[in-house]
């Protein structure tokens, strides 16, 4: 007795279309997030010094290295907090002075974070000079 082949139905081509298209929605996604991460830079800074005197002054040196510019919302050193609106543009250095409160003790060092107006924030730690 010879057994008849039968081609694919209807339901086995809709279900291999189905994933196909899964497929291809997957990787469409994958490579549209992938574009838009890349043309949206991420702020950077560096904190070339940081030198904060007994009198309260804290002077930071601070460079963008890019890729976009980046806007300077507070500082905190030691639990104390200083606002500030400097804008530093790509590749830019900057000088930022700010006066802290409280009491210093020279040679020590205090930790500190520079927070910009997008929520990231760069830690430094600060040397206590006279």
């Amino acid at each position: 007795m010879a057994t008849k082949l039968k081609g694919m139905t209807s339901l086995e081509i809709a279900i291999i279309v189905a994933i196909v298209l899964i497929i291809a929605v997957a990787v469409g996604w994958y490579l549209y997030t992938t574009f838009v991460a890349s043309t949206t830079g991420q702020p950077r800074l560096n904190v070339v010094s940081a030198e904060l005197y007994t009198n309260g002054t804290l002077r930071l040196v601070l460079v963008n290295p890019g890729p976009v510019d980046v806007q300077l919302s507070t500082i905190e050193v030691g639990g104390q907090v200083a606002t500030t609106t400097q804008k530093i543009t790509v590749g830019q250095q900057a000088t930022v002075k700010v006066t802290i409160s409280g009491t210093w003790t020279p040679g020590t060092m205090v930790p500190g974070r520079v927070i910009l107006s997008g929520g990231q924030s760069f830690p430094f730690n600060a040397l206590v000079k006279p």
